[in-house]
């Protein structure tokens, strides 16, 4: 089941898309959405300025000004949202129902997402990008450090997320642990769909397993072919996520190392750049 939902949010990370991204699961699930606002411990962000900024006058308790400032504004956008979405928040409410909660915590980002994630149900993350620090350092603590599925967003999100989800199978550990964490919401699924290379056929990584694992769970699945080779995973997935109007993907997170990825591409790469809906991956 998927009763937590972690949205870890910064002053650098925009918090709308993370919420409802949130929120359209916890809707279909009943789920509690844990909005982590998360802030760098004053004394090490004051330890790391350079002496240029130092010598302009910055001090402590500047900085421990802005991040009240921060968090402050931080808040009243998530109740902005809130009250806009009419979402109750955790005073009061029934536990098996939809609803939201704020918390703030000082520390290194990588830390928190780690120590929450693995008490959470589900972690919903940016989209990383070369141009967010922050986003990139959330993607990592959720999907290596978390230990839980993680719903990887753009800015952009499909009106209901469960409406056709397909898994990407290459028969991989990470893959296999990627559909596990994803039975709450294939069950919610108005259809699901497996793809596969039929590379992986030959390797014993047969789609039509995992189709009959699914029935078990009371769950029907489809099967669309792949590419006969690797190197047009990525692209071919795509296509398919559009041609079939997916509109979510749950697949392993690299299942090669991700250094062989950076030099040389890899799906995971691919899909973290390309894919038109929201990741729910697992590594």
């Amino acid at each position: 089941m998927i009763r937590t939902i972690l949205v870890p949010l910064t002053t650098q990370l925009s918090s709308d898309a993370l919420l409802d991204a949130a929120l359209l699961v916890a809707k279909r699930l009943n789920g509690h959405i844990r909005a982590l606002f998360i802030q760098p411990n004053p004394d090490a962000a004051f330890a790391y300025l350079p002496d240029v900024i130092l010598a302009a006058g910055v001090t402590r308790e500047v900085i421990e000004r802005e991040a009240l400032e921060a968090t402050a504004a931080a808040k009243d956008r998530f109740d902005s949202w809130r009250k806009r979405n009419d979402v109750p928040d955790d005073a009061g409410v029934r536990l098996d129902s939809c609803f939201v909660s704020w918390s703030e915590r000082f520390g290194d980002i990588e830390t928190v997402v780690a120590r929450f994630g693995r008490v959470s149900d589900l972690i919903v993350v940016p989209r990383p990008s070369s141009g967010s620090v922050q986003g990139q350092r959330c993607f990592d603590a959720a999907v290596f450090e978390g230990g839980r599925p993680t719903l990887v967003v753009g800015e952009k999100l499909p009106f209901a997320l469960t409406e056709h989800v397909m898994i990407a199978w290459n028969g991989s550990l990470e893959a296999s642990r990627a559909v596990l964490g994803a039975i709450p919401p294939l069950h919610q699924a108005d259809r699901v769909s497996i793809f596969s290379v039929r590379k992986y056929e030959s390797e014993g990584a047969d789609p039509a397993d995992l189709a009959e694992s699914l029935q078990w769970h009371g769950i029907r699945a489809h099967l669309i072919p792949g590419p006969r080779d690797e190197s047009s995973t990525g692209a071919a997935l795509v296509s398919a996520t559009v041609e079939q109007q997916a509109t979510m993907i749950v697949m392993g997170a690299y299942t090669h190392s991700r250094l062989r990825q950076s030099f040389l591409g890899g799906v995971t790469r691919h899909l973290l750049a390309h894919a038109p809906v929201p990741l729910l991956m697992s590594h």
